[in-house]
């Protein structure tokens, strides 16, 4: 059986090792093309309480469902941190996906660019471009639509872009009316071993390790405390196309795909989550010099194109 483990998805939570035939046909990123006319749209204002577009009645139920959660538990969510001060951008950074399958985003840029695994959008090409679109929901039970416009399935990232948003509350307006959301800065330097992280994501709602089919108890977002555990011996830090190439020991379960790993001192972000090994019990993640490089290759253009419009 393969030691990587992904925690998005309860039914294909184990993976197996792919053959060197297999690997070698991963695309290293499949692009949306961050065209004026793509980045220059408005992001889209809808009424609290519409039919939001792209979704099942089953999935706006559950999303409804959700929401009410979150909004219950925010207040108690946002208490909870253990350096609150240092941690509160962090948490209102941090999206949850509304589908049943779980999976966390982190917010990188005011304008509304997230970053996650991309195995939230699917394993393969096929599965990514059947699903761009997704309803994420921040920890207060905001809910925004995104598109995924960049998907690397070898450094297991995408790159998202928030196009509409259920209402204004939550997030803040500049003087041209356009939504600022809360952001994470990425950590000044690379991380060292036993690095204090804190873990944001969403724990999927299965319990896998119950011989009966039954429910968890997690709360939607749970706030977890670990260290940063290094790199795997001889990992390449750009491969984590079978199973994330750092090491951490936060506590996580399947769902916390993609959620934000920040520096407990300045909510910072460190890593991304990613997998876990199942042989060691060490959880798994993306490293801060694979998050860099996909930025500097995908971001830095979109953000440029949107400041020239």
């Amino acid at each position: 059986m393969s030691s990587s483990k992904r925690t998005l998805r309860s039914t294909t939570a184990a993976t197996s090792s792919a053959s060197a035939s297999e690997t070698s046909t991963i695309p290293s990123s499949l692009h949306f093309p961050i065209s004026s006319s793509s980045s220059s749209k408005p992001i889209r204002i809808l009424a609290p309480g519409s039919k939001l577009p792209g979704l099942t009645t089953s999935e706006l139920a559950l999303l409804r469902k959700k929401q009410t959660r979150l909004a219950s538990t925010a207040s108690s969510t946002l208490f909870s941190l253990s350096t609150p001060t240092n941690l509160h951008t962090a948490l209102k950074a941090t999206l949850i996906f509304a589908q049943h399958e779980a999976g966390t985003a982190v917010c990188i840029d005011p304008a509304g660019w997230l970053l996650t695994c991309s195995h939230c959008f699917g394993d393969t090409e096929e599965e990514y471009l059947a699903s761009k679109h997704k309803w994420l929901l921040f920890y207060t039970g905001l809910a925004v639509q995104v598109e995924c416009r960049v998907w690397d399935p070898r450094r297991d990232l995408a790159l998202l872009k928030i196009i509409a948003v259920e209402s204004g509350t939550g997030a803040e307006k500049d003087d041209g009316e356009v939504p600022i959301f809360k952001s994470v800065a990425l950590f000044s330097r690379e991380p060292l071993p036993r690095t204090p992280v804190a873990c944001i994501g969403q724990p999927g709602s299965d319990d896998l390790e119950s011989t009966t089919k039954r429910k968890t108890k997690y709360n939607l977002v749970e706030v977890s405390y670990g260290m940063f555990r290094g790199m795997a011996p001889g990992a390449d830090p750009q491969d984590n196309s079978e199973i994330g190439s750092l090491m951490h020991d936060a506590w996580t379960y399947w769902g916390h795909s993609g959620a934000p790993l920040v520096w407990d001192g300045d909510g910072t972000l460190v890593a991304l989550h990613s997998s876990w090994d199942e042989e060691t019990g060490m959880r798994r993640g993306i490293p801060l010099v694979a998050i860099k490089e996909f930025l500097r290759e995908n971001l830095d253009a979109a953000v440029a194109a949107n400041a020239s419009l």
